[in-house]
């Protein structure tokens, strides 16, 4: 029976820092960055979310990552990952997230378009936002 043996963390607004104490409000509306940490004991990059899904699916969606590289599949930058949504696949590329390199998971928005398209909506148009970028002090888009 397989067993989740890593993290998810999430950072987002509303939610509790354990580091610092105060309640997050620096991200823009429907933006987070939620990562896993424990790949690494299995070879493999961990992986970020940065649409801010309702936690079980953001769970969902991570520890099924997760599970796959645990039952032996193996992930990198470019990939298109089929068998998560049933509507489309995702996408992976690589980031930067304290100061590591992930997977981030990228999901098209609701007319399969990725990012990179002008026509993307938003907030799947903010996928491409480097990590450190995301957390904004307006905690608004501008």
């Amino acid at each position: 029976m397989p067993k989740i043996d890593w993290i998810i963390e999430i950072l987002a607004n509303g939610v509790y820092c354990a580091k610092c104490g105060k309640v997050e409000n620096h991200f823009p509306m429907y933006i987070c960055n939620a990562h896993t940490h424990g790949m690494a004991k299995y070879g493999h990059q961990d992986f970020q979310l940065v649409i801010n899904l309702h936690p079980n699916q953001m769970g969902y969606v991570l520890n099924n990552l997760g599970l796959r590289v645990q039952a032996g599949e193996r992930f990198k930058a470019g990939d298109l990952v089929e068998g998560i949504f049933d509507r489309c696949p995702l996408r992976l590329d690589e980031v930067e997230e304290s100061g590591r390199k992930v997977l981030r998971v990228i999901i098209p928005d609701d007319q399969n378009r990725f990012p990179e398209d002008p026509d993307c909506t938003y907030p799947y148009s903010y996928q491409l936002v480097p990590t450190d970028e995301l957390a904004r002090k307006e905690g608004s888009v501008s």
